[in-house]
């Protein structure tokens, strides 16, 4: 997993060297963004790049993955996009409190990004329900999002998987400045379920943390697994803060469950 994460963080960095510093939403739905805000100063000789992801709590072994991978792209391009200097900046948009990200500190994060007239792209967010909270304020500021990890339908595609409003909702200068690099929940979630297929599972319990990541690929789950015949007996939104999930366990064997998907 590590190695994926690391991979994707070279990716988006040689983008930027390559001269990529703005980019257009994903499911080819709309144009590439343009200059404004932060990401309209890349003519600077000083350009910034933001990531911001947790990391604190469960997530952090692969989130440290994420900016090691940046900081290693960065010093093997000598901290030099074409003519320019970069500097890379990681945020945090978890607590100690918390233990995981929180809207505020990502909206702080996103902010400092779009105030910062340096900044030439916001490599986030690890989370869904993050990107929610991201993708308008530098939206309006005309920075470039770019997302390793984010599935979540609704933030570029909709009507069907997504909430009422979105993906428009999180664009309000009308221009698409996100993108992510893996599958949407609508991909996942097919796949995920011929995989139950083919290893034989005929009643499958499924949990989910209440977030956008997890509830929107759980939804995509259920979905597939009625075109595709597979019994889906339960899906339980579990509290990430309880100390253990016996229970769940417990249920989903009385229930016969011979596959799992958490």
């Amino acid at each position: 997993m590590n190695s994926k994460y690391l991979a994707a963080s070279a990716g988006l960095l040689a983008a930027l060297a390559l001269g990529a510093t703005a980019c257009g939403g994903d499911d080819g739905d709309s144009s590439s963004s343009s200059g404004g805000g932060g990401g309209g100063k890349a003519a600077s000789k000083q350009l910034t790049i933001y990531s911001s992801v947790p990391l604190q709590g469960a997530s952090r072994v692969q989130t440290t993955a994420v900016v090691n991978g940046a900081k290693l792209a960065l010093e093997q391009a000598g901290n030099k996009a074409g003519s320019h200097t970069i500097k890379y900046q990681p945020l945090d948009d978890s607590t100690a409190q918390a233990g995981n990200w929180t809207p505020e500190q990502e909206s702080a994060n996103a902010r400092k990004a779009a105030q910062d007239d340096s900044t030439a792209v916001y490599i986030g967010t690890f989370n869904s329900g993050a990107a929610k909270v991201s993708i308008p304020i530098l939206n309006e500021a005309g920075v470039p999002m770019i997302s390793p990890a984010n599935t979540y339908l609704g933030l570029t595609a909709g009507p069907e998987g997504a909430e009422p409003g979105e993906p428009d909702k999180y664009y309000p200068s009308g221009t698409r400045n996100y993108a992510r690099i893996v599958p949407k929940d609508d991909v996942q979630g097919p796949v995920l379920v011929s995989l139950m297929k083919e290893d034989g599972c005929t009643k499958v319990a499924l949990t989910n943390d209440k977030e956008a990541y997890g509830a929107g690929l759980a939804k995509a789950i259920v979905a597939s697994a009625k075109t595709q015949g597979v019994n889906i007996i339960s899906n339980d939104a579990i509290d990430k803060g309880a100390a253990n999930y016996r229970s769940l366990a417990q249920k989903a064997k009385g229930a016969g469950a011979d596959c799992f998907i958490s």
